[in-house]
């Protein structure tokens, strides 16, 4: 059955006491208090950066993403009457505090929904709203990915991502997930000092754990905690040694493999771009939201040649398979940060390069071990595919087939060919031929 990605307009709770409004979002339900406790109710703009976000979290055209299990934990949140909860500045700041007793209808949404814990719009003392567009970043993000990681991967990948506990405590959950974790606290890469207040030896506790596990390990994945977090760390929860994919495939291999086999397949690394346009110092930035009536769309993630447009975005991610990629109105960066064969058959083809308006491509120098770590890497232009074979054998990194529109990366040095096709080949043809300098390539 296809899945149909729709969201709603920002509409009244009435039957969601204390909560005054909602937006629906593929299937999640996000509440946003209303008046009460001393607080304003939710803003209807920050309703929609939250609902923004969770789009961008769970971008079904976004690279890597499997549709079909995608759709099954969209589905698992709906099944489930999941919702995300949103209110102002902090859980302590409603007075009288939030429960039954104080405001009807706390108990009856809490029973009759499931929820992990709140996205806080921020405010400092003077009343100022999200101070640090970073903080809003990162208190939005952090708590979007406790409610998926505990609603929707476990549905998904039950035997990867089991929660439940066999004997009510902490020490009955087992299973892959528990399995990663516990290789975190073991090798110094997680550290559960700071949740000893909640130990109580309960299945709670042990979710707890996991929560707030996943949170840190997508968020170094990412390269997130470095750019958005206090201090550029989440210290000592989290390593500082272990901020990238490499050193955490090093040091948690049972955590990084979770990642790339399946949390990437079904929650989406945000746009940067995208969220420091949403969330701006002093709550300036806009949501970008537009309700819709849903798109239908067929699980199909085996499509060999989808598309991928960029529309207005300014970033787009070479794919896991071979794929078009379409520059968008503005300047648009091609990144790519997979590794694949770099063969024909793998190659991404993408539509409508312009030097003019300046799109790039960016070339990981994790994914492609033989660029040099930054800057720039030695570039040729040739228009024969004799001129092609000759700068195999000069040590260039990067050579363009201008006729062909074929971009080879070169892992031979001066030797004939480009070496291993895991290293060296086809890494992109560029359709009609467009001109293409050194400029327009950075290693990042």
């Amino acid at each position: 059955m296809a899945f149909d990605y729709s969201s709603s307009k920002v509409k009244a709770a009435n039957e969601f006491k204390p909560y005054s409004k909602y937006i629906d979002v593929y299937g999640l339900k996000i509440l946003g208090l209303g008046n009460i406790g001393g607080q304003p109710a939710v803003e209807d703009e920050f309703l929609q950066k939250t609902a923004q976000t969770f789009k961008l979290l769970l971008n079904p055209a976004a690279r890597g993403i499997n549709k079909k299990h995608q759709t099954k934990a969209l589905k698992a949140l709906a099944n489930e009457s999941v919702i995300q909860r949103v209110g102002v500045e902090a859980y302590d700041a409603y007075m009288p505090r939030l429960d039954n007793d104080n405001y009807n209808g706390w108990d009856n949404v809490n029973d009759s929904t499931n929820a992990t814990d709140f996205i806080w719009h921020l405010r400092d003392a003077s009343g100022t709203y999200s101070p640090s567009g970073e903080a809003q970043i990162t208190e939005n993000i952090e708590h979007a990915l406790h409610t998926l990681t505990q609603f929707a991967l476990p549905e998904t990948f039950p035997s990867k991502f089991n929660i439940s506990s066999t004997n009510g405590k902490d020490s009955g959950i087992s299973g892959d997930l528990y399995a990663a974790l516990q290789e975190a606290i073991s090798n110094g890469v997680y550290n559960i000092t700071d949740y000893q207040w909640a130990d109580d030896g309960s299945e709670d506790y042990g979710q707890l754990l996991l929560r707030e596990y996943l949170y840190c390990l997508i968020y170094a994945e990412w390269g997130f905690t470095q750019l958005y977090t206090e201090d550029k760390s989440l210290s000592p929860e989290w390593s500082d040694d272990h901020l990238s994919p490499k050193a955490i495939a090093q040091d948690n291999p049972l955590g990084h493999k979770l990642f790339k086999d399946q949390i990437s397949k079904v929650i989406s690394k945000p746009s940067r771009t995208e969220l420091e346009e949403i969330f701006q110092d002093g709550d300036t930035g806009l949501s970008g939201y537009q309700p819709s009536q849903g798109t239908t769309t067929k699980p199909n993630p085996d499509n060999n040649f989808p598309k991928v447009d960029s529309g207005d975005s300014h970033e787009v991610y070479a794919g896991a398979k071979r794929k078009k990629l379409k520059s968008g109105a503005n300047s648009t960066d091609f990144i790519f940060d997979h590794a694949e064969a770099l063969t024909k058959r793998n190659a991404d083809h993408i539509i409508g390069f312009s030097s003019n308006k300046e799109d790039r491509i960016l070339l990981d120098s994790e994914t492609y071990p033989v660029l040099p770590r930054k800057g720039k890497a030695s570039f040729e232009s040739v228009r024969s595919k004799k001129g092609v074979k000759q700068l195999t054998m000069e040590n260039i990194d990067l050579i363009y087939f201008e006729k062909k529109g074929q971009l080879f990366l070169n892992a031979n040095g001066a030797e004939r060919g480009f070496g291993n096709k895991q290293e060296g080949g086809l890494l992109a043809v560029l359709k009609g031929g467009p001109s293409l300098t050194a400029a327009n390539i950075e290693i990042i």
